[in-house]
């Protein structure tokens, strides 16, 4: 009964009328929507760049949260930014849906893997003259079924996200794909990262960093953990020094992984309160350990060697680092409540080793 008054009232609330067929010689604005995490943003980056280098006469804008806008500072395939954080549906209505409403746009690309109405109604009202995104099934529908929805593609969990997001813009000839993240601003956040990293380069052979906080509780490393694993590479690799990242509020839970370890090698990371220094961080690390989160993604923008740990969801099989030599350890259920230094270890020793190439990802955390 519930399942079928949510889908009525999802037909009834998430039609559209007089909709049009795609004419790319009409496009001249196009907003993509990416209001929500860092590593998201990183991972659409490839996508900006396509559709700026195939048609560099659009104006292409980003609908950005506080948390994710300056990683697109200085981006040359965005003309402007707009910050929509989450907010009550009738401060949206009355502040950011009413501003980019009138802006009239073109295009508008859904990237969001999820069926909400509270989600769908903020960007139905945004009244895009041609909506693209994903074909999500939800209360015996789907949103392949919605009269908003112009286009849509099924998002192919089995393959990188970056797939499905071109799918959805198959129609516009986008040829030639790179599909390489980039980032933009980073030096100007670097200097001091760069002096440290220099610092310990010339007392240790390379520098490795190990991030243990996820997005969540779930997806964080405990300080037992970290401590062990910490421990174990860095008896492995005593000429490289291994850099704890702390993030904001985290500084106390890295000193004591650094403490814990109890090796020369072990040391707390320059401070990088600012993404951007900590991407300047990650671009001088031979290698990086992280949860699935956004360390992730700015190391596979510097092609860097990584080690991943994916809690036992989907994400390992499409949000996997988008790096040519990576090793994820896949955690037995939904939580990193078990992290192996062993299986750290013999993963890292396969990159190093040079046998750590991108096809073969997957190991099961011990």
């Amino acid at each position: 009964m519930i399942k079928t008054v949510a889908r009525l009232i999802s037909h009834a609330l998430l039609g559209k009328r007089g909709k049009q067929p795609l004419d790319i010689a009409r496009v001249r604005k196009v907003l993509i929507l990416r209001n929500d995490k860092i590593g998201d943003m990183i991972v659409t980056t490839p996508l900006l760049r396509a559709l700026k280098q195939h048609y560099p006469h659009w104006q292409i804008d980003v609908a950005a949260s506080s948390a994710n806008r300056a990683l697109l500072v200085g981006c040359p395939h965005v003309d402007d930014v707009v910050i929509w954080d989450k907010q009550s549906l009738l401060r949206d209505l009355r502040t950011t849906i009413a501003e980019l409403r009138r802006r009239r746009y073109d295009v508008i690309f859904n990237p969001y893997n999820r069926f909400s109405i509270p989600l769908l109604l903020r960007i139905k009202w945004l009244g895009a003259r041609y909506l693209t995104g994903f074909a999500i099934p939800k209360y015996g529908t789907s949103t392949a079924s919605l009269g908003m929805f112009d286009h849509t593609v099924p998002c192919d969990r089995n393959a990188h996200i970056l797939r499905s997001y071109f799918a959805a813009f198959a129609a516009f000839g986008l040829r030639d794909i790179d599909e390489r993240y980039e980032l933009y601003g980073v030096d100007a956040h670097a200097a001091p990262v760069d002096a440290a990293c220099d610092a310990l380069l010339r007392d240790y052979a390379g520098l490795f960093c190990l991030n243990f906080q996820g997005s969540n509780t779930q997806r964080t490393v405990s300080v037992a953990d970290a401590q062990r694993c910490c421990a174990a590479l860095a008896a492995r690799y005593p000429r490289h020094a291994l850099l704890v990242i702390a993030a904001p509020g985290g500084e106390a839970r890295a000193g004591e992984i650094v403490h814990g370890a109890a090796r020369p090698n072990v040391l707390l990371a320059p401070a990088t309160a600012h993404i951007l220094a900590l991407a300047a961080l990650v671009r001088r690390c031979e290698l990086v350990v992280s949860p699935d989160t956004s360390v992730i993604h700015l190391a596979s923008a510097y092609d860097r060697k990584i080690v991943g740990y994916y809690i036992r969801t989907d994400n390992y099989r499409w949000f996997y680092p988008a790096s040519s030599r990576y090793r994820v350890l896949l955690a037995p259920g939904l939580t990193l409540d078990s992290v192996s230094a062993a299986d750290t270890v013999a993963a890292v020793e396969q990159l190093m080793d040079g046998d750590g190439e991108a096809g073969q990802p997957l190991q099961a955390a011990g």
